[in-house]
């Protein structure tokens, strides 16, 4: 299912961006540990989808 949401597709690409550049510029890797900030990206991520299916689930209803 392809998202219409605005803001989600915003928010789709700023994590895009973020990981691309942490990949390519700071050599961010998530098989690597120590790392805060690769973890604080990776949970806000998955926060936001968790939510994000949840209130579709419950406005279909």
């Amino acid at each position: 299912m392809r998202s219409q949401s605005k803001a989600l597709q915003l928010v789709g690409l700023l994590v895009f961006v973020v990981g691309f550049v942490g990949y390519t510029v700071f050599d961010w890797r998530f098989d690597t540990t120590g790392n805060p900030i690769i973890t604080v990206v990776a949970v806000v991520c998955v926060v936001v989808a968790i939510v994000v299916t949840i209130r579709r689930s419950l406005q279909s209803q």
